[in-house]
């Protein structure tokens, strides 16, 4: 069984060796991590419609999904993350819904099967950053959880702040649980947080 799995979801495996290795054994972690440039907060070269996290070093592009039936979902997996369709969309007020792959099957012909394959690496505090439409929103995130691929409550809209959610499948390699990962845009301030803090209302000088 076990170099079955091994075989099957090589790639997301070796992703968390590396990771592992990465956080034990290389001291500088502002470069590269084993020859991936990880992206930066101001890293210019990342194109619009994309989502990065430089803690794990993901970029990636944003594929929006016209419908949620999962033969399409699927399909655009192997273009990127995927927006579900009817939640929000970056800058407004809900919860913007993205999902990504942990594994899939190595000889697809996709370039993101495992994009989030070290997902659960995240902590509370990190940031994920948002290029959309010539604007790059930043997210703070607050909560990290796993639940039930049944659970729908995810998807929710009923929210008072701008949320990004990220999910994909747990353990890896399965689809027997959905990681769950719930960050609020910190940047640029929305109109709630100006109106409880009247500083935000100021420019931002650099």
């Amino acid at each position: 069984f076990g170099t079955i799995y091994g075989i099957i979801n090589g790639p997301a495996v070796f992703n968390n060796v590396r990771w592992w290795w990465y956080s034990n054994y290389v001291k500088d972690h502002s470069g590269t991590w084993w020859g991936l440039k990880l992206p930066t907060t101001s890293d210019t070269a990342v194109p619009d419609n994309y989502i990065f996290i430089p803690k794990i070093g993901v970029q990636a592009p944003i594929v929006y999904a016209q419908t949620n039936a999962p033969a399409e979902i699927n399909k655009l997996l192997l273009s990127g993350v995927v927006h579900y369709p009817g939640t929000a969309m970056p800058g407004e007020r809900g919860n913007i819904f993205i999902t990504g792959h942990s594994s899939y099957y190595w000889w697809s012909k996709g370039q993101y099967n495992t994009v989030f394959s070290i997902l659960d690496k995240v902590v509370v505090g990190d940031v994920v950053y948002v290029n959309y439409k010539g604007i790059r929103y930043t997210y703070q995130i607050g909560d990290i959880k796993v639940v039930s691929p049944n659970d729908l409550s995810v998807l929710s809209q009923q929210v008072e702040d701008n949320i990004l959610t990220l999910m994909t499948c747990t353990p890896v390699g399965t689809n027997y649980r959905r990681l769950i990962v719930t960050a609020k845009q910190i940047y640029p301030p929305t109109k709630k947080d100006k109106a409880t803090n009247p500083l935000l209302n100021f420019p931002k000088i650099f």
